[in-house]
């Protein structure tokens, strides 16, 4: 019933002020008296996430939404909120609705992917997520979010396809909490060694020998089965030479 009512009102709202508009073309104080509602009412939900006061976020950006109910960036932003609080139906609605408004919203489109994913509704997931790196292919959470969606289906090759990509383009990828989209949520143990294998080869690559080892050893304790590619993977070469590497994997 709560919900229906703020629909009514930002119904009326808009009627109103379109009313106002068109009565009296030069008088716009109508619209920007709501503009600054929202604005307030946006920068309000704003500092409630940011306390983690998700509730509240999610009660400010609804009557930001009442004032601006076109605003995609709104949307996105509660649905965020709504995910915090751990309802996904809602945080799915509230992205599909901003993707509505901004079909081009790549953070939306993302979030969109994620929480189908969450659902493990993987089809529809996969579908947002292609849509989001075709517009943006450098975005490593996305990567991340579609190998879980395949990873869900049971495609492996695709699924460490898009991990791969995820580290080559942010090799703490995993490690990191990303306000625009979920984070890895690696189903296995044997699936947790694969993802420890590839990001010490991420950071092999990048030179970073300490993240290298470091996760390598991850790999190991995970009972990687392939540990011992790690001498015949190029990426690995500035190690071979470097005694802690014998201390993890043997020749």
């Amino acid at each position: 019933m709560r919900t229906l009512i703020l629909i009514a009102a930002a119904g009326l709202l808009a009627g109103s002020a379109a009313s106002a508009w068109a009565d009296s073309p030069g008088d716009r104080s109508t619209v920007t008296s709501r503009q600054q509602i929202a604005k307030n009412a946006e920068f309000k939900g704003d500092i409630a996430r940011a306390r983690e006061e998700y509730g509240s976020a999610v009660n400010w950006y609804r009557v930001a939404l009442l004032s601006d109910n076109g605003n995609a960036v709104l949307y996105n932003k509660l649905g965020i909120a709504e995910l915090k609080l751990g309802d996904m139906d809602q945080a799915r609605k509230a992205f599909g609705d901003a993707v509505k408004r901004d079909p081009a919203f790549v953070d939306a489109l993302n979030n969109l992917g994620a929480v189908n994913c969450l659902q493990r509704r993987y089809k529809p997931a996969v579908r947002y997520l292609k849509q989001a790196l075709a517009l943006d292919e450098q975005r490593a959470v996305t990567h991340l979010n579609l190998a879980e969606s395949w990873m869900g289906q049971g495609q492996v090759e695709r699924a460490m396809t898009e991990y791969t990509r995820a580290l080559e383009l942010d090799a703490d990828i995993l490690n990191s909490t990303a306000n625009d989209g979920v984070n890895a949520q690696i189903a296995t143990p044997e699936q947790r060694a694969a993802i420890d294998f590839l990001i010490a080869k991420a950071y092999a690559k990048r030179g970073n020998l300490e993240g290298a080892l470091d996760y390598l050893t991850r790999a190991k304790e995970a009972h990687y089965r392939n540990l011992a590619a790690v001498y015949t993977e190029p990426e690995f070469a500035p190690l071979w030479r470097d005694p802690r590497l014998a201390t993890i994997v043997k020749r």
